[in-house]
């Protein structure tokens, strides 16, 4: 049926720029053997400690994870009368009286384990492919880069870039567990001009303006992008094993990026001319057993923006590859509220790293889940992706509702784009609101899994909550450093002081800021 593949995509995504060693501390969170595991390993067991202060008696709550190295304990000592020790098979598992309000949890589904199909697997070391492409309008000679420096770009290591490549930035952002190359080809001279594959994409999308009907049935259109798609792959078949680019077995090809030659439309022309991911129309299109599915659409020009060489928007449309949303507001002309994440987030300006949502459900970071009065500390968000879960009741599910606390620091991923995001250290908190199931909403910017996203629905899929509550974020759609929570600050009083869940209950709990510093902050969850 004709646009059917629009049924099945995960995001279009497009978006404008704007312009655009850990550290060692004493911690409550023992945080070894964050790195984890790559496809095949061995499976051993880290046990990990986690003290809590400020009630009347200290609970040692020990939790058991996976990790490729050795079995390593590590305890943090505070001084108490009563000390009680809970061990967690599974964490959920109580084996003494004492309500546990504090654990990491195990077993729950990420993102890609709700994806009916997955392009790029979030953890491991697949590759993908990109072609480079050329028109006879619009040559590489005159408008394209040179193969190397697309090569950087996807491979580059770090330090060879003003920011980072497509890997070296995925390999810190994930703390190891995504090691992404990329298999360069090109230049491929398509078979048909520019020109033409615009003509075919405008007829493809042309509407009645009155009616809004398409104006082209189904025998009268093509599908530019997967009919070059196709013919790349088939120049390419006796040389490419194409098998070798399915990392996770699943029967497609992980990843396809169409690097064009054609002058990106920022400002006006047609829209095929931007940056987007997207699906594979055609079905049972087999090459080497697997088929083509997820891929990227983006213009040399983009790697050129701003740096000498730039692959912040490899880099973003690659977390769509993943299945990640964009998280900034598509339609500022209705009735909800306006803002996204106001670009502190990859998946909104394509500037930083990806934020504490986005590792959660990619599975690169396990949250530390807190159901009841505690005082813990919290390193760099950055450095090791430590971050607080704040919930009434952990629901064994990270699709739910609830808050996120992390760290900000200036520093690694974020240095090089402060100015997009804060310029100095403080915590953020975001108001999570995951829950899936009512995912596709008629008429809705993209198709998403989840019930709330940040264009089309009153609550948003993810927010940060502004310490100065001034509501930047939605009037202006900026970050100012006001926005960080500072030493001394106390969410739920005097600071959204009546905030509520989603369904109109209270929150029921108080988030103090005891200390915040370049390496530490301590946090003190109260419940009411």
């Amino acid at each position: 049926m004709k646009k059917l593949f629009v049924l099945l995509s995960v995001v279009i995504a497009s978006f404008t720029f704007v312009s655009c060693d850990f550290l060692n501390s004493t911690t409550v969170l023992d945080t070894t053997d964050r790195n984890t595991t790559t496809a095949g390993t061995t499976e051993m067991t880290t046990t990990e400690i986690i003290t809590t202060a400020n009630v009347s008696t200290t609970q040692v709550i020990t939790l058991q994870t996976t990790t490729t190295e050795a079995t390593t304990t590590e305890t943090t000592t505070i001084e108490s009368t009563t000390t009680q020790t809970t061990t967690l098979e599974p964490v959920t598992t109580q084996t003494t009286e004492t309500p546990l309000y504090l654990f990491k949890p195990t077993g729950y589904s990420l993102l890609q384990d709700e994806l009916d199909y997955v392009g790029i697997p979030s953890i491991g070391s697949p590759k993908v492919l990109v072609f480079a492409v050329d028109f006879s309008d619009y040559t590489s000679a005159e408008y394209g880069l040179p193969i190397s420096d697309i090569e950087t770009v996807f491979n580059g290591e770090k330090g060879d870039m003003e920011f980072e490549s497509l890997n070296s930035f995925y390999l810190e952002s994930s703390y190891g567990k995504l090691d992404l190359t990329a298999d360069v080809y090109g230049y491929y001279r398509a078979s048909q001009s520019a020109e033409y594959y615009e003509d075919e994409f405008t007829k493809l999308w042309a509407t009645n303006p009155i009616t809004g009907e398409y104006l082209y049935d189904d025998d009268e259109v093509t599908y530019p992008e997967s009919d070059l798609i196709y013919e790349i792959l088939d120049y390419y078949d006796g040389e490419i094993d194409y098998s070798d680019y399915d990392y996770n077995n699943d029967g497609f090809i992980d990843g396809i990026y169409i690097v064009y030659t054609h002058p990106v439309s920022y400002s006006f022309g047609s829209d095929l001319w931007w940056a987007y991911q997207d699906i594979y129309v055609y079905e049972g299109d087999l090459f080497d057993g697997v088929e083509p599915l997820y891929f990227c659409w983006s213009g040399t020009e983009f790697m050129t923006e701003d740096d000498p060489l730039n692959a912040r928007t490899i880099i973003h449309e690659s977390g769509h590859m993943m299945g990640l949303d964009d998280y900034y507001d598509y339609d500022n002309s209705d009735n909800y509220n306006e803002g996204g994440l106001a670009g502190a987030d990859m998946m909104d300006s394509a500037y930083g790293d990806h934020g504490a949502f986005s590792k959660l459900l990619l599975g690169w970071i396990t949250p530390i889940v807190v159901e009841g009065n505690i005082t813990i500390d919290i390193l760099p968000f950055v450095n090791n992706g430590d971050v607080i879960l704040v919930i009434d009741e952990w629901n064994d599910t990270i699709f739910d509702e609830y808050f996120l606390i992390t760290l900000y620091t200036p520093t690694g991923l974020y240095e090089e784009d402060a100015f997009v995001y804060f310029t100095l250290s403080g915590v953020m908190i975001y108001h999570v609101s995951a829950e899936i199931g009512n995912g596709f909403i008629e008429d809705s910017a993209y198709w998403t899994i989840f019930n709330n996203n940040n264009t089309d629905t009153q609550n948003k899929v993810v927010k940060y909550l502004e310490a100065d509550n001034d509501h930047s974020v939605e009037n202006t759609e900026y970050t100012e450093n006001s926005d960080l929570f500072q030493e001394g600050d106390i969410f739920g009083d005097g600071v959204y002081s009546n905030y509520q869940w989603y369904d109109g209950t209270d929150v029921g709990f108080d988030i103090k800021i005891d200390l915040v510093s370049l390496t530490t902050a301590e946090i003190t969850i109260i419940f009411e």
